[in-house]
């Protein structure tokens, strides 16, 4: 039954009077804004078990809901629970987590503020269990170490909106960090708010719009630069090999250390970062070079993670020595094996499965690069460029060919 008193308006029905222990009612308030509230929770039944139902509505006019579980199946206890719940409504209103004494062990109600702060490190341990990599836990931790940093570790989660994230994305560019960077934090704040609201812990997922960038190509490494690498004096064999075969397998750094070897098939688990699992063929020379690779990674004194750094490190190296571009690094590697298949004229998907990823509009970025410089960038390949007219003959690349087979120490 709905109750309205003097200068009070009804604003729904939305409430089942049958199963409502109250009704709603709202006011005018002397400033003339409208107050919409819902006087006491309700009882709602799901899946079996009954919830305390909080409705309200913001100062916006826009309804609010909070659903409590009583964690029990009989209508007796709900009933019961309720009215504890209902002692801490307007606390609950007020955007306060509270644990009611079903919910913890001590079997007492506390008020949990669950803050940015407390969202975030709830979300990464979850994450963690569920296998997510280190790299993007890491990653994960730094963006919202920047949020914490502007919004501070007190603030309501249910508080933070889309002129909130509007000021942080200000705030970082102020800082230096660039339109990359930033847009990687802004996702991890999205899938975090979208965690908390897929679990009725949240009623809604503030507005979280990427910046716009440039799409460039992919930075890759010229036979010519690759042929250059291969020359290098200081440079040992072993490494030349080592860039070698990841040249011509397109793996990422450490996906050799996390795979398994079955024959001459490479089969890598979908803990890399296209969590797609997937399987490579390797030649003769390229499983030479993996053993030899898993030796020296098995047996060097460097730590886990320092051992792909040490490579990368090496292979920075060796492009500084040849006067290369800056903005090529190791996986550079990886993007010269996907648009040598480019130009080689092999289907996109396939080259997409190559390469693992989980989306072929990421490979697709390859086969918008210009064909014409490609083949000139890549002549140790046989290509047809249908729109040139052009049919490259095969250059055996014998130079790189030879040093797959020098007979050196593998290195410390």
């Amino acid at each position: 039954m709905l109750i309205y008193t003097t200068n009070q308006i009804p604003f729904s029905d939305e409430i089942d009077p049958k199963n409502s222990i109250v009704c709603m009612y709202g006011d005018i308030s002397n400033n003339g804004s409208l107050r919409k509230e819902l006087a006491m929770a309700t009882l709602k039944k799901r899946r079996g078990s009954w919830y305390a139902r909080v409705l309200w509505y913001d100062n916006h006019g826009r309804k609010k809901e909070k659903q409590v579980p009583l964690r029990t199946k009989s209508k007796v206890t709900a009933r019961e629970r309720l009215g504890t719940v209902n002692k801490d409504e307007l606390d609950i209103k007020d955007g306060l987590e509270i644990s009611f004494p079903w919910m913890n062990d001590e079997g007492v109600s506390k008020v949990m503020r669950f803050t940015a702060a407390v969202a975030g490190e709830e979300w990464i341990q979850r994450r963690q269990k569920n296998g997510i990599r280190p790299k993007t836990l890491e990653i994960n931790r730094t963006g919202l170490d920047h949020f914490m940093d502007y919004v501070g570790r007190s603030m309501p989660l249910e508080s933070i909106t889309a002129n909130t994230i509007d000021g942080f994305c200000d705030y970082m560019k102020e800082n230096g960090l660039s339109d990359t960077s930033i847009n990687i934090y802004l996702r991890t704040l999205k899938t975090m708010f979208r965690y908390y609201w897929q679990r009725d812990r949240l009623d809604r997922v503030p507005i979280i719009e990427q910046l716009s960038i440039d799409e460039k190509d992919p930075i890759y490494i010229t036979d010519l630069e690759f042929q250059a690498i291969m020359e290098l004096d200081w440079l040992k064999s072993f490494y030349k090999r080592v860039f070698y075969f990841y040249r011509e397998t397109g793996l990422r750094l450490r996906e050799p250390f996390m795979s398994n070897l079955d024959g001459f098939w490479l089969d890598i688990p979908n803990q890399s970062k296209g969590k797609k699992p997937r399987s490579i063929e390797l030649s003769k020379s390229q499983l030479d070079i993996f053993m030899e690779l898993m030796d020296w990674y098995n047996t060097c004194d460097l730590e886990d993670r320092s051992r792909g750094v040490h490579l990368s490190k090496v292979f920075k190296k060796a492009l500084l020595s040849i006067g290369a571009s800056d903005e090529k690094h190791f996986h550079s590697l990886r993007h010269t094996f996907a648009v040598r298949r480019i130009v080689e004229n092999v289907p996109i998907y396939k080259i997409q499965k190559m390469m693992g990823h989980s989306s072929v509009t990421t490979t697709e970025i390859y086969a918008r690069m210009e064909l014409k410089r490609l083949s000139h960038d890549f002549p140790t390949l046989t290509s047809i460029v249908p729109e040139y007219g052009k049919v490259d003959t095969k250059i055996v690349d014998t130079r790189v060919e030879n040093i797959l087979f020098l007979d050196n120490k593998t290195p410390n």
